[in-house]
């Protein structure tokens, strides 16, 4: 894939990006993302797609995350835990702000009845346990959110009463490193 840097210069290798991003999606079943193991080739596909999310403007990121289908954009959601997983397991605190980013691509539109504090949970929990300033990481995933998913983003990363268990999560030590589980 071309660097950030070149798409954002020549609106047709953008778009070339964009449409390669929608193809490598094309097939992919979120149950199947899902039970991958970790970490999986296309982790590292959804990390370049959601650099080139960040490092563009406004407009390239709208164009960007309506180009794909609900349930395409609902598997950034899903590399977003998995990459969470992966930034405690490996330490990695710029892994933990890139899944932060795929949930706010998942989430560009927030579908009704969606209940955000129960995923952002995990995002919270894992900036504290890498001594992240949560303020900061949700700022940062904010300022290349949509309207809609910024002042969420925003308002929660300044809450200080967040743990997993009030969100149903739980933390599950495996011999590959931790792992979150959804217990509700």
């Amino acid at each position: 894939m071309l660097s950030a840097f070149v798409m954002i210069g020549n609106g047709n290798a953008f778009r070339a990006f964009v449409a390669e991003s929608v193809a490598v999606l094309q097939n992919v079943k979120a149950i199947d993302y899902y039970q991958r193991p970790l970490p999986d080739p296309l982790d590292d596909k959804f990390a370049e797609m959601v650099a080139v999310f960040q490092s563009t403007t406004g407009e390239l990121r709208t164009t960007f995350a309506e180009a794909f289908t609900d349930k395409q954009r609902a598997l950034f959601g899903i590399y977003g835990h998995r990459a969470a997983t992966l930034a405690v397991r490996e330490e990695n605190r710029d892994k933990l702000l890139s899944g932060l980013v795929g949930a706010a691509i998942a989430n560009y539109t927030i579908p009704d009845k969606r209940n955000l504090a129960v995923s952002l949970a995990v995002y919270h929990y894992c900036a504290r346990k890498l001594g992240m300033n949560t303020v900061d990481l949700f700022d940062k995933a904010a300022a290349v959110a949509s309207a809609e998913f910024a002042p969420i983003a925003a308002q929660y990363g300044r809450r200080s009463d967040v743990t997993l268990k009030m969100y149903g999560w739980r933390e599950i030590k495996t011999p590959d490193g931790v792992k979150y589980k959804f217990d509700w």
